[in-house]
């Protein structure tokens, strides 16, 4: 890689969806010598706005990306508290780069490592927004944060979401069989990969790996049923390498081994999503989902669980075709292209939605 391109410094692994931090190769050096100092130290942030986080790019492109939403700043750069009471609050900056739509949050924070001034700005331009919610229904999150070394005037490191895989090519093909017992299962995986909040996504592969479960118990029915005497792919095992790159490695000092241990691990994580207050066990205090080490946690869990979830997903997948596939299929025809007008999409509503919202 040339001294200016792009890479990443944390997590050690490359698992989509993951927030991490990146920067020019030539100041990875001196991004680790910070981080490892841990040497109080002012920071200069740039918390960038738009309406959506982006799930695909070119690393490159999406640091020098310039988002867009449709809140505008008066009089830019407008100086802005955030207040807690009593002496403890907070100047931010909204900043504008053409005098019309908020770009970016300036932020001074006073931290002892460039990963806790990610982590801090992160808390306090998020709360901003927050309050900005109480009148402004509008989508604002943040998109991208800059690390500035005070009195630089380029940033030393950016922190941001891994991309998905992009620019993929499809066709030419027939088509698709989807099979109605893994159709809700593939929308749920879907919708995981979708999802730009960490912990949505982490609700969403807790369910996936769950109906993982229950697919199994289908599938090894399924065979009895068929006489088919093959026994189902194992549950996946974990790599204690990946959930240390990822700064999962407590996970790992808990002998986390396959999936189903990690899925258990994460249950807690899942139900301060799920639940705003929790019942059971020690009392907790609400997940504050504006917090940058809370939003740090759940995005690298997230994309792991995800990760192993959709893994075991394709490995039940590939068996259901290379065992079970030719049996259950006989009888279906194959549609011909030039028969298309056969096969159009059939939609009836026997019913409209109730006026209380159910169905």
């Amino acid at each position: 890689m040339g001294e200016d391109e792009f890479g990443v410094v944390f997590p050690a692994a490359g698992v989509p969806g993951a927030l991490a931090v990146v920067c020019k190769v030539k100041n990875a050096p001196r991004f680790g010598a910070m981080q490892d100092a841990s040497a109080a130290a002012v920071y200069r942030v740039e918390a960038v706005v738009g309406s959506h986080v982006p799930l695909t790019g070119r690393l490159d492109d999406l640091v020098r990306s310039v988002p867009t939403n449709s809140l505008s700043v008066a009089d830019p750069p407008l100086p802005i508290y955030v207040h807690h009471g009593g002496k403890d609050a907070v100047y931010l900056d909204l900043q504008s780069t053409t005098g019309g739509p908020l770009s970016s949050i300036g932020l001074d924070v006073d931290a002892d490592s460039p990963f806790a001034a990610f982590a801090g700005a992160r808390s306090a331009a998020n709360e901003l927004l927050d309050v900005l919610m109480r009148s402004l229904w509008v989508p604002l999150v943040l998109v991208r944060l800059d690390l500035y070394v005070s009195g630089e005037a380029e940033p030393v490191a950016h922190q941001l979401h891994l991309p998905f895989v992009g620019d993929i090519r499809i066709g030419p093909l027939g088509g698709f069989h989807q099979y109605p017992l893994f159709s809700e299962i593939e929308s749920l995986a879907r919708e995981a990969i979708c999802s730009t909040s960490p912990y949505y996504r982490l609700l969403c592969a807790h369910r996936l790996y769950e109906g993982t479960g229950a697919l199994r118990a289908k599938l090894r029915q399924m065979c009895a049923e068929l006489s088919i005497d093959v026994p189902l792919p194992k549950d996946p095992k974990v790599d204690r390498e990946l959930l240390v790159a990822m700064g999962l490695g407590g996970l790992a000092d808990q002998k986390v081994r396959t999936v189903s241990d990690l899925h258990g691990k994460m249950t807690g994580l899942r139900n301060s999503v799920a639940h705003f207050l929790l019942t059971k066990g020690e009392p907790a205090a609400p997940l504050h989902t504006s917090d940058g080490i809370s939003y740090n946690v759940y995005s690298c869990a997230a994309a792991v669980l995800l990760h192993y979830g959709v893994s075991a997903l394709q490995e039940l997948s590939s068996f259901f075709r290379q065992h079970l596939n030719s049996r259950v299929s006989r009888g279906s025809v194959l549609p011909m292209v030039a028969q298309r007008d056969r096969y159009r999409v059939v939609a009836r509503m026997s019913r409209t939605p109730r006026e209380d919202g159910t169905a």
